[in-house]
């Protein structure tokens, strides 16, 4: 009999804990800064420069995605920590990136790394469930964790990686393949991160 009411405990901990999706946050920081000089340029007539790439350091930008606080909505008054509701909504986040403004002529693209960055609170009641509804806390990224092509259009944003529960300091790599036929010059474009959370 114990072990029925323990059953019947997880599955009602499971549906409160994934019955809606809540409001979070993304912090963005770092932004790669990629210079490519002239010594670095294909030298020979034929061959074109995107072949190479330039890459940033691993962490060139970092983020991190939590879910806010709760606020009473009339008073104002905070009833629940970003870390609380963390704990006990777990949900799988999936990223897409896409860039706007990016030189013809120019690929970008990004990575991340197995498993990478921080789980967010570090160690939680789901963490020791015996059935865990969407899997371990971890992060997957997408193409084996190897660089995907950016592309310069939101409608066509593209998934980089998800990852399941809160997440921090997710380091994100860039690589830069300028082809023969880019404009030289210094270019100045943005990056768009979207986080689509999900129960399943």
């Amino acid at each position: 009999m114990k072990n029925i009411y323990t059953i019947i405990l997880l599955l009602s901990f499971s549906s409160l804990s994934f019955g809606q999706l809540l409001p979070g946050t993304l912090d963005v920081s770092g932004f790669p800064n990629i210079v490519e000089s002239i010594n670095d340029l294909v030298m020979e007539a034929g061959e074109d420069a995107n072949t190479v790439g330039f890459e940033s350091n691993i962490d060139a930008s970092l983020i991190s995605f939590t879910l806010d606080p709760t606020v009473a909505p009339i008073l104002g008054i905070p009833l629940t920590s970003s870390a609380l509701n963390c704990s006990l909504n777990i949900f799988r986040y999936s990223v897409y990136m896409h860039t706007q403004n990016a030189p013809q002529n120019v690929e970008i693209q990004a990575k991340t790394t197995m498993n990478s960055g921080v789980r967010f609170p570090v160690n939680i009641l789901y963490d020791n469930l015996l059935v865990r509804p969407l899997g371990p806390r971890d992060l997957t990224p997408e193409n084996g964790g190897g660089y995907i092509t950016i592309p310069n259009n939101g409608n066509a944003a593209i998934k980089v990686f998800e990852f399941v529960g809160c997440r921090q300091d997710i380091p994100i790599q860039f690589k830069v393949k300028a082809s023969a036929l880019a404009i030289s010059g210094a270019s100045n474009f943005d990056i768009f991160y979207t986080v689509i959370g999900s129960i399943l």
